[in-house]
């Protein structure tokens, strides 16, 4: 077909393309005009500056300072970001369910005596939304918007989402920081004090005590759980008795977090039930905390000296070694892929996330004894070494072999540092049995033919 008999066909299409994007331009400014005819108030969040809750003769008043929110009355204290944008939310989104029109007697509705009112200002003006019975039979509410005589009816959900008590509005963070910028945890329980200082990623040392291997892992879970702490309720006024909380030192456990900002303090007291009393240094608020706190605290310091046989990092391995002397396995790191190489020339190709697994096991080995010398160590029964793409070895590990019913002795190399200890001999078996089902599907290689013997049987 020539271009020329295309032309009326192609005059056709744009006409139709351009009769549906019009109908449909059409069709979303008409539903967007819908849209924006059902909200109760037209503004935007950043728009509101403050906002109070009147129920009867109870008022919580709240401004916006410098972006944050406050609570002002009828305590002076911050207030929860979190809650306030989804109240703010709620109020620059809210929409009618239904207009009912003009009504003169609001007594019925439950308007002549709201049970809440939520007052703002946006944009300087003052606005109001009075809320008062629920609709008999159905899940709205009936609403008063800025005193207009119309008797509008909002959801239940959005009545609910600004129906906001004063502990939900309050700020319930124990400690504020930033996870990353932690160079420090102090913590006193008792007659026990621990001065723990940050040196890199997941590692920290006991500051004092130079031999102590901290357990750097279970150290960061802590600053984590302590900076997600929230508080369940607050105790107002608060009581004069300290003692009875468990709020004095030698009963309680007082943890003192260091950043670059400054340094912040939790004291925590005495349980309650499924809770704990806490403070947040002398002169906070006494609130009450999830008790699993103090336990999580407790379990940290229990488990805070490292007997991991190794625990450095799984992203500087590219070179694995293991297996019986004259019979190891080479497993060596190829982008997403580990190229392992066996005895009697079988090779086999898994994916990064396999072996790194193995890895990742084999960090949870943990030493039940750390015996005082090396001492001759003979023949290895298995050996395990782990080396960095440069090929310094990073663990250097020779089974000696066992010692009593339960355990192994081995020689293990990290670094400078050589020692000799015990570990449990089932979860090694165990990772054992893992780096083995690695290698299951290892083949042969088979040697290519040398150039010119494939046409000789053709002569």
């Amino acid at each position: 077909m020539s271009p020329r008999r295309l032309l009326p066909y192609l005059l056709i299409f744009l006409v139709l393309a351009g009769t549906y994007i019009g109908l449909k331009w059409h069709k979303e400014k008409q539903v967007a005009q819908e849209e924006q005819a059902k909200k109760v108030f037209h503004l935007t969040e950043p728009e509101i500056t403050d906002l109070t809750l009147v129920r009867g003769k109870d008022e919580v008043r709240l401004v916006k300072k410098d972006k944050v929110w406050f609570i002002t009355a009828p305590i002076n204290t911050k207030a929860d970001q979190t809650v306030l944008d989804n109240m703010l939310t709620s109020l620059a989104s809210l929409r009618k369910e239904r207009d009912l029109g003009v009504e003169k007697d609001l007594a019925p509705f439950g308007l002549d005596k709201p049970a809440l009112v939520v007052k703002f200002t946006a944009q300087g003006k003052p606005h109001q939304l009075a809320v008062g019975a629920k609709v008999p039979g159905d899940q709205n509410y009936y609403v008063q918007a800025d005193q207009d005589p119309h008797l509008l009816m909002i959801s239940q959900g959005s009545k609910d989402s600004l129906d906001r008590q004063l502990l939900a509005l309050r700020d319930k963070s124990l400690l504020t920081f930033i996870t990353d910028e932690v160079k420090g945890l102090k913590i006193v329980t008792g007659k026990t004090s621990i001065n723990l200082e940050k040196t890199g990623p997941q590692a920290w040392r006991w500051v004092g005590r130079p031999d102590f291997k901290v357990r750097g892992d279970k150290v960061d879970k802590l600053v984590r759980d302590l900076h997600l702490a929230r508080a369940k309720n607050f105790l107002e006024p608060p009581p004069k008795n300290l003692r009875a909380l468990g709020l004095v030192p030698r009963q309680m456990t007082e943890i003192t977090v260091v950043t670059p900002a400054g340094s912040q303090t939790l004291w925590l007291g005495a349980k309650q039930g499924e809770a704990a009393y806490a403070r947040k240094g002398t002169g906070g608020p006494i609130v009450l905390v999830e008790a699993n706190l103090t336990g999580d605290i407790a379990k940290t310091l229990a488990a805070l000296e490292d007997h991991r046989l190794w625990s450095g990092a799984i992203t500087q391995v590219h070179q694995v070694v293991w297996g019986p002397p004259g019979k190891t396995w080479k497993a060596k790191k190829d982008k997403d892929f580990w190229q392992i190489s066996g005895p009697d020339q079988v090779t086999a190709k898994q994916p990064a996330a396999r072996l790194e697994m193995a890895l990742w096991n084999f960090q949870k080995l943990e030493a039940v004894k750390i015996l005082p010398k090396p001492g001759a160590k003979g023949s290895p029964a298995y050996m395990v070494e782990f080396l960095d793409q440069a090929g310094k070895p990073l663990l250097h590990l020779d089974e000696v072999g066992p010692q009593g019913k339960d355990n192994l002795k081995i020689v293990i190399r990290v670094g400078e540092r050589t020692a000799a200890a015990l570990i449990p001999q089932a979860p090694f078996r165990q990772w054992q049995d893992e780096m083995q089902r690695l290698t299951a599907a290892a083949k042969k290689i088979v040697p290519a033919p040398e150039k010119g013997e494939g046409d000789k049987g053709k002569q």
